[in-house]
């Protein structure tokens, strides 16, 4: 058998030699949260618990799909694990294997994992109803865990991590957790913060001072020069460790018949991994994200709140939402190592028989473009797209982009809604903006129906309108819904988009950290400039939108 030497960053050492029943933990990108503890904890759940059953969950089926499971399916091989000898995803093992049924039998395996000694991993997501309803888990992993509706978990699959302890019940594994996620920068994954208070450190620290003295006598114990009564003292010490630990691990049994099971929590900066990843890539990011975000992504800093937003009621648990075509996601397999397929098909809040809606936003740096439908309830951001100079590309790029991903949207036709920083001329082409993107979008077989909404809404004026359509008070104001998944990045924006008073209760967009250029560009506003010429060149009409003095009637 080969043996390969690996490194592990200190948060992974840490996780590999505690090993606790429940582990939570918020690492930064970058890490190896998926390399090491996911994959680790979820092959050894499964190694340990043969023909049990372990709940993947994910907020979002597509997230379980296109971000949970192909990282997961490399760190596996990584580790040894080959697809098609050792687990099968959404089809049964070949028969003449053997391999044993799990505990409670699969019926229909689309939305299994099995492994090779007959476990299987079950894949639960929060926005297809009934997926945890009756089952029972012997262990439960979940990646990008601050997305998730914690009350959800707690309501459906909490109650389902229980059962066939008359099997696995001596086992220190049986119903273990592992939660995962980056800094939280919603109060809404606040709850994983604090599985921090949970961590006994007394008890944390004799499991670690136990398990380093096991490995050094496993070590001892496996090597060649160890004599034969060498071993049968080792052997019987090894035991006793084992014993030892679990005990510390499974903690004591209460008068209910439960136990208060050990729980590590732990925090990681991408620091951690400078070793792996280098100097010049952190002075990258620090010369290319917002400081906000290279706090929380990179260094893990906590920052659950963007103060002074200009968007400041912009809440996505209410005004967000998520929609696949799970229909059309399913017909293409579920072993997807490289993600699912990028385009509209996978979309399934798209009126199929409909113009769609869209404005750009023209800044230097980068071209800015969303797209939107309306709604008999509310206005939907179907989605935000962007190109960056840095890449070397160019508006034309951004409108390709376009082109490619709704190409099998059936209505070939789109409202074109432009303000006058599209209608002049720049040095490099004499056309204008909005002549451009015309053009070519003419030239690639759309229809195109070009609505100029002259200047725009006073940035105070512009501020009370978000305030009141977003606060969803006034029938006079259609509310808006943002595609969770597909205009993630324009929400970004739009939360660190900050205000700063202009007077007499007036308030206007704060750019100074945009002209400052420590900001990224796609963090900065011009996502959400490009918002906000979408939503009021559409209901221009119905809020008295003047093109002549460029003012709004806003009244609630």
């Amino acid at each position: 058998m080969e043996v390969k030497d690996i490194w592990l960053n200190k948060p992974q050492t840490l996780s590999r030699l505690i090993m606790a029943p429940e582990e939570y933990g918020v690492w930064a990108r970058a890490t190896g949260k998926t390399d090491e503890p996911i994959a680790n904890r979820s092959s050894h759940g499964a190694n340990q618990m043969p023909r049990g059953t372990t709940g993947v969950i994910g907020n979002t089926y597509m997230q379980l799909l296109d971000r949970t499971l192909p990282p997961l399916f490399k760190a596996w091989e990584k580790m040894g694990y080959i697809h098609g000898v050792h687990y099968w995803v959404r089809q049964r093992p070949p028969a003449k294997l053997n391999i044993p049924d799990p505990i409670y039998k699969v019926l229909d395996p689309s939305h299994y994992i099995f492994w090779y000694n007959g476990h299987v991993m079950y894949l639960v997501s929060q926005d297809k109803q009934g997926l945890s309803n009756a089952k029972s888990f012997d262990a439960v992993v979940a990646d990008e865990v601050k997305f998730l509706n914690y009350d959800q978990y707690l309501d459906e699959v909490v109650p389902a991590n229980r059962g066939n302890d008359e099997i696995f019940g001596h086992l220190w594994e049986h119903h273990m957790v592992t939660m995962y996620t980056d800094m939280p920068t919603h109060k809404k994954g606040r709850w994983i913060l604090d599985k921090g208070q949970q961590v006994n450190f007394d008890v944390i620290g004799q499991v670690l001072s136990l398990q380093i003295r096991f490995n050094e006598m496993m070590a001892e114990y496996e090597d060649e020069k160890c004599t034969e009564t060498r071993r049968k003292i080792l052997y019987k010490k090894l035991c006793d460790y084992y014993k030892a630990i679990s005990e510390l691990k499974m903690g004591e049994l209460s008068t209910d018949g439960g136990r208060n099971s050990l729980v590590w929590y732990s925090e990681a900066s991408a620091l951690e991994n400078i070793k792996i990843l280098g100097e010049r890539k952190f002075h990258q990011w620090i010369r290319e994200m917002k400081q906000s975000v290279l706090d929380t992504s990179i260094f893990n800093e906590k920052n659950l709140s963007v103060e002074n937003g200009f968007f400041h009621l912009l809440d996505r648990q209410l005004h967000g939402y998520n929609s696949y075509d799970y229909n059309f996601i399913d017909s293409l397999g579920l072993y997807l190592p490289d993600g699912v397929v990028k385009d509209c098909r996978k979309d399934n809040d798209i009126t199929r028989n409909k113009p769609l809606d869209i404005a750009f936003d023209y800044n230097d740096s980068i071209k800015s473009l969303v797209i939107g439908q309306d709604s008999s309830r509310f206005y939907r951001v179907l989605k935000s797209m962007f190109v960056l100079r840095k890449d070397k590309k160019v508006l034309s790029d951004l409108v390709d982009e376009f082109v490619e991903y709704y190409k099998y949207h059936p209505c070939k036709e789109v409202n074109y809604f432009y303000d006058n920083t599209a209608t002049g001329g720049n040095a490099a082409n004499l056309k204008s903006y909005s002549q451009l993107i015309t053009e070519q979008l003419r030239e690639k077989k759309w229809k195109v129906n070009m609505r100029h909404i002259g200047g725009q809404p006073k940035q105070h004026v512009r501020f009370r309108l978000w305030e009141i359509v977003l606060k969803e008070t006034s029938n006079k104001f259609k509310p808006v819904r943002f595609n969770l998944d597909n205009a993630d990045q324009l929400l970004c924006s739009m939360e660190q988009t900050g205000s700063r008073s202009i007077g007499d209760k007036l308030f206007e967009k704060d750019k100074t950290p945009e002209r400052s250029g420590k900001v990224a560009p796609e963090d900065a506003p011009h996502l959400g400039d490009a918002f906000e010429t979408l939503y009021i060149g559409k209901f221009k009409e119905e809020y008295g939108y003047n093109d002549v003095s460029s003012s709004l009637i806003i009244s609630d």
